[in-house]
């Protein structure tokens, strides 16, 4: 009788050569599945900066102009100065987007009488309770899926610190910022922007205050006389960690819900001290990041830290591994911040003819200025961006 046949298995080596070619394709396969779902995720990205497009053009149908970078008149009390906490309305223009992006229903329950601010009360501004509802409700083409939905706690923050009263809000945050020019928040107009003493450094943005800092500036299609299609409307900004004011489009702070041209995409290298007239007229700033406000003193100035220095007022918790570092001044109006994004080299940008364009990391700084003025009357060709 003879014996059957012996099953030959695998032996050690065999199974670890197999192993080895799996983990191989496997290395190979996964950056082309993550690369994949970026690719996803920066398209939902444009999708959603094509319908602001869209909304900001029927909102120039409906209202003869643009929206305002924020609602505020110093000419009609309580309204007093250009500062948080003067009693302005202060209303960032992502407000009033609402009704046409579908939001009717939460634009009805905003209080425009009250505004974002309005009168300051022991327990902060007023409209953190009138509005509260309506800035802890997240909206969904607001977010850029490549980032990570965050909230601004203001109880926790420096807000909290400074005013302790101040009810136990999370306010949701978005990656969509519009453009409010070279200089900063003040753009040279109002009394503490760093650019005070030459206001034509500033080139007029489709966003931010009219000639006298009295109010809003009003843009229409007739005040575009570079072109909507080649004038940077909007772009990507990052959502901060929860006691950072960055990302907080719901507030009209200066890289709240808006970002300056003065870095590159992604960024952190200042024009202003390297290109004339900037550079001769303008002191270098304490270059290491957005440059943000510092609340209660309006004048002491310290690197940020991280969580966000509550002692020194830092409305911005410094993480230059997130590609979020910063610097906190104590100039409301000379605050400045940068477009950002998560995606791998560059950032989406509307312009104002509605159409968005990846702007590269690379661009050139003087490129991604004048692409930020609506009638300087810059030449740029079509391959330089």
């Amino acid at each position: 009788m003879s014996n059957p046949p012996r099953r030959r298995g695998f032996t050690l080596i065999e199974l670890l050569v197999v192993i080895a070619i799996i983990a191989v394709l496997i290395a190979l396969l996964l950056p082309a599945v993550q690369s994949a779902r970026e690719a996803a995720r920066r398209t939902q990205c444009v999708n959603n900066m094509k319908q602001l497009g869209l909304a900001m053009h029927n909102y120039h149908d409906s209202n003869l102009s643009f929206p305002s970078g924020k609602i505020v008149n110093l000419n009609v009390p309580p309204c007093g100065c250009t500062s948080f906490g003067c009693g302005c309305q202060n209303t960032p223009w992502f407000v009033l987007m609402l009704p046409y992006v579908e939001q009717q229903p939460l634009a009805n329950t905003f209080n425009f009488a009250i505004g974002m601010e309005g009168v300051m009360t022991g327990s902060g501004p007023v409209s953190y309770f009138a509005n509260a509802t309506v800035v802890t409700t997240k909206i969904g083409f607001f977010q850029c899926p490549s980032d990570s939905a965050k909230v601004f706690d203001l109880k926790g923050s420096t807000v909290g610190a400074v005013l302790p009263s101040v009810p136990p809000l999370l306010i949701t945050k978005g990656n969509y910022g519009v453009n409010w020019g070279n200089t900063d928040f003040g753009q040279a107009v109002t009394r503490d922007s760093l650019f005070k003493v030459n206001p034509a450094l500033h080139l007029q943005s489709p966003f931010g205050w009219n000639s006298s800092a009295t109010g809003p500036t009003l843009v229409t299609v007739a005040s575009v006389t570079d072109g909507t299609s080649n004038t940077l409307f909007m772009s990507e900004i990052l959502q901060g960690a929860s006691d950072d004011i960055r990302g907080t489009i719901w507030n009209d702070f200066g890289g709240a819900g808006s970002f300056m041209t003065r870095f590159t995409p992604n960024g952190f290298t200042d024009y202003v001290p390297q290109y004339p007239p900037w550079s001769t007229t303008v002191p270098a700033a304490n270059l290491v990041g957005d440059n943000m406000d510092n609340l209660p003193t309006f004048g002491g100035s310290a690197p940020g830290q991280s969580p966000a220095n509550q002692g020194n007022g830092d409305t911005c918790d410094s993480q230059p591994g997130q590609g979020l570092p910063c610097y906190s001044q104590g100039s409301e109006a000379g605050t400045f911040g940068a477009a950002r994004s998560r995606h791998p080299g560059g950032v989406n940008a509307l312009f104002g003819d509605g159409s968005v364009h990846f702007m590269k990391n690379t661009v050139n700084a003087m490129t991604w200025v004048a692409l930020g003025s609506i009638s300087n009357g810059e030449v740029l060709s079509a391959d330089s961006y």
